[in-house]
């Protein structure tokens, strides 16, 4: 979103200051226009779901702080007179239109949005919710058909989570290991550091790794940083890709909050899917090659592809023994039966009249993903459907 790319927008050069501080300052009228179309969506009969809607005022007020990630260029460039011109755009501008725009949603916007989560609530929703299928998955099966598919693809991993349950979890069911593994002490992690270690180490077998099946590897770097505050309550882990030149490295941003409520099962797989051999490779490599890759596939994000080698990833991972043991292998399972769940729980959401209670308890007996993160998963449905179809 934009905070982040005010947070790794060159500052190297005085030219690179100048374009980071007018686009600081063209900030504000954006967010008045934000306001603009919002209204004119009002007036049309159209809104977002009042469940997501209260959430985003706080989350804009975080905004706010000394910490904010809009002050980042003044922050990495470390000149007090930039640091000041910053400053006084912040305060002045960015800070007062940012206010405006949380109060509108409070006071204009929360009242009147729909009290549906499902796209239906909206005019013409039903017709538009295949489309968006087609747009995200590149393919056009129906609502029936997605919802059956995720539920078969269900029951196949199912049954492989079953035979090493059976082998190294004796006396667990699939639901109770599925609940346990974020609650019991000896799967769970103890302090956010240990998050992250585990993370780090992963990427270097990861990084070590990729010569064996990869002829072609990206100049960039890929780096793990947890969330910032302002981002950590409802980030799940995310990647962020590299610059063309390879000089800015890849970025992971990995979710830490509540470690002793975060398995460790999942956490390789996810690492393989945003990272090395997913996201990073994939992403970084295309940006390098240059004219030998058309813009569109260069810059534009096409969810189906993407997602698709990502999934895939995961699986190569295993070929190339990333996973550490039973337990990394019952997460690669947990996220693989995570992402079929999308397909049940998205055209649920917005075909079937699934309540958002409905959806998590799925999500929570089919999956080992924290319920901190599944709260926001099923927020990230509500808000933005037909995207968890790519998967």
């Amino acid at each position: 979103g934009v905070p982040a790319v005010f947070e790794v927008q060159p500052v190297d050069t005085a030219e690179h200051r100048q374009q980071a501080l007018d686009r600081l300052k063209s900030l504000a009228l954006y967010i008045d226009t934000e306001t603009v179309n919002l209204r004119l969506g009002i007036r049309s009969g159209y809104s977002a779901p009042r469940l997501t809607v209260e959430k985003v005022p706080a989350a804009v007020r975080r905004l706010l702080g000394d910490d904010s990630p809009l002050l980042s260029p003044a922050t990495r460039a470390n000149i007090a007179i930039y640091s000041q011109q910053v400053n006084t755009v912040f305060e002045s501008e960015i800070k007062p239109a940012i206010e405006r725009f949380a109060q509108f949603l409070e006071q204009e916007y929360l009242p009147a949005a729909r009290t549906s989560i499902a796209l239906s609530g909206n005019p013409n929703g039903e017709h538009c919710y295949p489309e968006l299928v087609r747009y995200y998955a590149t393919v056009k099966p129906t609502p029936d058909e997605i919802h059956q598919l995720g539920l078969e693809q269900i029951l196949s991993i199912r049954s492989e989570m079953q035979v090493i349950i059976d082998e190294y979890f004796k006396g667990e069911t699939i639901e109770s290991l599925m609940h346990g593994l974020n609650s019991n002490p000896k799967y769970t992690f103890s302090t956010r550091e240990d998050v992250l270690n585990y993370a780090l180490a992963s990427l270097e077998s990861s990084k070590q790794a990729m010569p064996k099946a990869f002829g072609l590897l990206p100049k960039a770097d890929m780096e793990i940083k947890p969330y910032p505050p302002y981002r950590e309550t409802d980030g799940t882990g995310e990647y962020h890709s590299s610059s063309e030149d390879g000089r800015r490295p890849g970025i992971y941003y990995i979710a830490v909050i509540d470690p002793t409520h975060r398995s460790v099962a999942g956490q390789q797989s996810v690492l393989y899917h945003e990272g090395y051999p997913g996201h990073h490779l994939q992403g970084a490599i295309a940006l390098e090659l240059g004219d030998k890759v058309h813009p569109l596939a260069r810059y534009l994000y096409n969810s189906g592809f993407a997602e698709g080698w990502a999934l895939y990833s995961e699986r190569l991972a295993g070929e190339l023994g990333l996973y550490s043991g039973p337990l990394d292998e019952i997460g690669l399972l947990s996220d693989q039966a995570a992402r079929a769940a999308r397909l049940v729980v998205d055209s649920g959401i917005h075909t079937k009249g699934w309540s958002r209670q409905k959806a998590l308890d799925y999500m929570l007996n089919n999956t080992a993903w924290p319920p901190v993160d599944l709260e926001s998963e099923i927020n990230r449905y509500i808000a933005w459907p037909g995207q968890a179809n790519s998967y």
